[in-house]
């Protein structure tokens, strides 16, 4: 099998290559034929021509034409992330999915390239005043997509390698300062969600992985709680799934006054179980056992704020509010990284950077009197 390599001259007045190989019979009987343009140098053209002729000889090359985006992001949705991904990730993912198909959904696959993309972010950002970091997931969940094209050997190049996403802007953090955190607890104490409040501010578990916990990742003796899953809205039903990543799941040492606080709250389910014979098997539970709904704490627990004129944060920002006061602490950032389940010590420190910068300047204020 031969193909014809062609120069041309653009309007700089530089010489470009293309090629033009035939690939077969469509399934009208004409003639199909695969071209490419905009080569700079004539042994680039030839390489690439070489690579395409021995795909067609393996019989590997792409013939399928007429798929278009919107095809091929709904086949990848229901085969790769439903299989791989949380379901919190899946559903994400969705969310960016449908944009993707609003914008690009009728063009064909094989004809996206780096210029629609790039169009694309920026009608995101001045049609839908959609924010630039919302615009970055989107450009990783389509990028992903498309590795996965290539790998299927439905595109050859992932245009989204050629593609600038827009920059990220910086997230303005909440979360409790130390010397606030026992004023705070002590206004929420007679709240139903307090025993969870009170937990994820003195282990930063995430809503999901309190929710989960049963009486037997307790452990008395050796004052640790084990985080191994995490509890999820799945289709309408509550359902225990694996930790978010392998770091997630970890063994986190409890403070004496966490410990305590955990050994009353046992020692009151189990005289509700001498009492009623309910099997109380989950940490926080409802009265006939049943766990807690993760989405009800973080749909509740603003509400606990703003009757108690709390300044509003999310549940989450309770997780960062343990992070801040170990740091504030000097704890150890692999201690912290560990306890949060963070996949290394360098993305712990990226986050929490705020901590950093004001513990370097109360330090430094320290010396202006010597100086």
């Amino acid at each position: 099998m031969k193909g014809t390599i062609r120069k041309s001259i653009n309007k700089d007045g530089k010489a470009t290559y293309s090629y033009l190989v035939y690939i077969g019979i469509d399934e009208n009987g004409k003639k199909k034929y695969k071209r490419k343009r905009g080569f700079k140098k004539k042994k680039e053209c030839e390489t690439a021509l070489a690579e395409l002729i021995s795909q067609i000889e393996k019989g590997s090359v792409v013939t399928n034409e007429k798929m278009s985006v919107r095809d091929y992001i709904n086949y990848w949705l229901e085969t790769y992330p439903k299989s791989n991904c949380q379901p919190s990730t899946y559903k994400r993912y969705q969310f960016f999915a449908n944009d993707i198909i609003k914008y690009l959904g009728n063009t064909k696959l094989s004809k996206l390239n780096p210029l629609l993309i790039q169009k694309f972010y920026e009608d995101l950002k001045s049609d839908r005043q959609i924010s630039n970091n919302t615009i970055i997931k989107t450009h990783r969940m389509f990028h992903l997509a498309l590795k996965h094209a290539q790998k299927w050997q439905l595109i050859y190049v992932n245009p989204c390698d050629l593609v600038t996403p827009p920059s990220s802007e910086p997230i303005e953090m909440k979360y409790w300062e130390p010397d606030e955190i026992n004023m705070y607890l002590n206004l929420l104490e007679d709240d139903f969600l307090y025993p969870m409040i009170y937990l994820a501010v003195h282990t930063g578990l995430r809503e999901g992985e309190i929710c989960a916990l049963k009486w037997e990742d307790f452990d008395p003796i050796e004052k640790t709680i084990t985080v191994n899953k995490t509890l999820q809205r799945i289709g309408g039903t509550l359902k225990t799934k694996r930790t978010k990543t392998q770091k997630s799941t970890r063994i986190v040492t409890l403070f004496d006054t966490t410990y305590k606080f955990l050994k009353s709250l046992k020692n009151k389910d189990m005289s509700i179980k001498l009492e009623k014979g309910i099997d109380l098997n989950y940490i926080f539970h409802w009265e006939d056992g049943r766990p807690i709904d993760p989405n009800y704490i973080s749909k509740k627990f603003p509400e606990a704020l703003t009757s108690r004129k709390i300044p509003k944060i999310r549940f989450h920002d309770l997780r960062h509010t343990h992070a801040t006061l170990l740091r504030k602490l000097n704890v150890n950032p692999k201690v912290i990284s560990e306890r949060l389940g963070h996949t290394d010590v360098a993305f712990t420190l990226k986050t929490y950077t705020h901590v950093s910068t004001k513990m370097q300047r109360e330090e430094i204020a320290k010396a202006e009197n010597f100086l």
